[in-house]
């Protein structure tokens, strides 16, 4: 029900009803007949309103459906037709990065594609979408959590962020999921403040033993502008970078 949603959406960004009034332009007294179920409001007020609660595109359309409309935004399949220019930005930006790692991720961590140094460091050959999770590979034991040296840090770093989309996309998500696996490890109640003692550095690096080498990477992030589709607007391409 849309009353729900919204009053749920609007306690998880910790806001008063006067707070979200403010920020939609909406009087507080519509506001609350919307969150009782005494109003009905329109897509273009659904639509304001997920915008002054911060809510991603797949959560904008499921905000619509609970107050009986269509979604109005896209939410494709990577290999769809519609996402085959970003595919081909995205591959681009993967053989443009040889000879060093980079992979394409969507919003909750899983591998939509990724080059052949990528590939190496998880321990595969190949790979398909959504064959393998970053985060099942780092946090959960395997070839790639035991290859990575400073790993307390790297999966503290990796449950901070997928806390964070949790945060955004709501506890039901595809992030909460693969955050609730890895919370469910023997050792994650530590991961959960890893990351804090790293804090005086300028970026945190990555660091891995395959084959008895030694290799350190620092990461940076790139998201694709403007996007009108939910996975679009999740995907994000992590290339490494050799840390000295």
């Amino acid at each position: 029900m849309f009353d729900t949603a919204l009053r749920d959406w609007r306690n998880r960004r910790d806001m008063s009803q006067m707070a979200l009034a403010l920020a939609a332009e909406v009087s507080p007294r519509h506001l609350s007949f919307l969150e009782t179920a005494r109003a009905r409001p329109s897509a273009a007020m659904v639509l304001r309103l997920a915008e002054a609660l911060g809510l991603p595109l797949r959560e904008r359309n499921a905000l619509l459906v609970a107050a009986g409309f269509a979604p109005q935004f896209g939410d494709s399949d990577w290999l769809s037709p519609s996402m085959a220019e970003l595919r081909r930005a995205a591959l681009l930006l993967l053989g443009a990065h040889m000879p060093y790692p980079a992979i394409v991720l969507d919003g909750a961590f899983w591998i939509l594609e990724a080059n052949a140094p990528a590939l190496a460091l998880i321990g595969a050959s190949e790979t398909t979408p959504r064959q393998y999770n970053l985060a099942d590979l780092v946090c959960q034991p395997g070839p790639t959590r035991e290859s990575i040296l400073n790993w307390p840090e790297v999966a503290g770093y990796l449950v901070h962020r997928l806390r964070e989309a949790v945060r955004r996309h709501g506890p039901s998500s595809e992030p909460a999921k693969v955050l609730a696996r890895v919370l469910r490890q023997e050792d994650a109640a530590a991961l959960v403040h890893a990351h804090e003692s790293q804090r005086h550095l300028a970026l945190l690096p990555l660091e891995f033993r395959i084959e008895g080498a030694v290799t350190r990477w620092f990461t940076t992030v790139t998201s694709f502008g403007g996007p009108q589709d939910a996975l679009a607007e999740e995907i994000t391409i992590e290339q490494f970078h050799p840390a000295g």
